[in-house]
């Protein structure tokens, strides 16, 4: 039978995954995986409503930091993003030109793309909880562990 479903609430759900996957230690390529098509979402939501999703902030600084290094020259923002989600697209392409092997720490990426997921999450509670997102347990946890902000001082 199928059904329609609205993407929010798909990236709310692989968002939960993710996280019990990233915490039970066992699946990191997973949660990665997982972390990243969630973070994928979230950010359009949040462009939707006129924010700056964390890939596009971190791109952002990232160029900007580049002038600083670079005499005034920017580094080519889609280089940037390309080496941001190398390890989430090594994850799920199998090109002909890929090889058949991925070195990087997949609890690291998995961190990183949760962090990027969880701060799109936050962006999208903190307009007005316009979607009526919850704050489940395990956001909370990751928040406070990962990103150093306990829930209570999330503003709403």
């Amino acid at each position: 039978m199928r059904e329609t479903t609205e993407k929010l609430l798909v990236a709310v759900e692989l968002l939960d995954r993710a996280l019990r996957m990233y915490y039970e230690g066992s699946s990191y390529f997973a949660a990665l995986h997982l972390a990243g098509g969630a973070e994928e979402i979230l950010g359009v939501y949040v462009e939707r409503r006129e924010g700056e999703s964390s890939l596009k902030s971190l791109v952002s600084g990232a160029v900007e930091f580049s002038k600083l290094l670079n005499d005034g020259v920017a580094s080519n923002p889609k280089n940037i993003r390309d080496a941001i989600n190398h390890p989430k697209n090594q994850t799920k392409h199998m090109d002909k030109g890929n090889g058949e092997y991925v070195t990087f720490d997949p609890k690291m990426e998995a961190r990183n793309l949760l962090e990027r997921a969880v701060s799109n999450y936050y962006t999208l509670i903190r307009d007005n909880n316009r979607y009526n997102l919850p704050e489940t347990g395990l956001l909370s946890r990751f928040n406070l562990e990962v990103i150093g902000i306990p829930s209570a001082c999330v503003d709403r």
